[in-house]
């Protein structure tokens, strides 16, 4: 295992005890689950894209991702403690153009809207509730990966109105034994502006969703 991702596991383990980041604490599920698994869209970003990483929890997956490959990352998550915990990851090993940030995505999206490459989230909502809060952050032309589990195709369907109101196109759904376990990862290119109104506040995404 490469120095960083020790580094990261250790301190992962660490923090867990007192925080609530994860439930898997076995270090080789640490590294299947959580590692191999953010790394498994590795290969839709490149060298140097802006990339946001919502709802982004313990790092995962923007952190091993920005580890392996040269971009711009911005996490955001609204749990204070889980922000404090990534800003120290990124110290800790000397990550450069990296940052998580303290905020919803209702209210990042207020600056930040079609300014990103690339938007990845990882088990945040289902998929009409996610679309809506990560595609009016993507450039048109721009990808959204969801990373999901085996039910991602019963949300893809449910999610088909959602996807095409906020300007997204399906491209691809790549299905993944990942050490046994059934990883789905749903690839979105913008093809068009998301409306302004979008995402909505007051958690209409999550409880009355597109």
């Amino acid at each position: 295992m490469d120095k960083a991702y020790k580094i990261y596991m250790d301190y992962l383990l660490e923090v867990n005890r007192h925080t609530n980041l994860t439930a898997i604490t076995d270090p080789e599920e640490i590294e299947t689950k959580h590692f191999k698994d953010s790394l498994t869209v590795l290969d839709y970003i490149k060298e140097g894209d802006r990339v946001l990483d919502l709802g982004a929890g313990a790092g995962f997956p923007g952190i091993p991702l920005r580890i392996e490959k040269d971009f711009d990352l911005t996490l955001i998550d609204s749990v204070n403690k889980k922000v404090t915990f990534m800003n120290e990851v990124i110290e800790k090993i000397g990550l450069t153009k990296a940052r998580a940030i303290h905020t919803r995505a209702e209210d990042f999206a207020k600056d930040e809207r079609e300014k990103f490459d690339v938007v990845v989230s990882r088990a945040v909502a289902n998929m009409s509730t996610l679309a809506e809060y990560c595609l009016p952050f993507l450039k048109v032309g721009g990808l959204f990966i969801a990373l999901k589990g085996p039910k991602a195709q019963e949300e893809l369907t449910r999610a088909k109105n959602a996807i095409e109101v906020l300007g997204g196109e399906v491209i691809e759904v790549q299905e993944l034994d990942l050490d046994g376990n059934d990883r789905v990862n749903i690839v979105i290119k913008k093809v068009r502006n998301t409306k302004k109104k979008y995402p909505r506040g007051k958690n209409l995404p999550k409880k009355d969703p597109l």
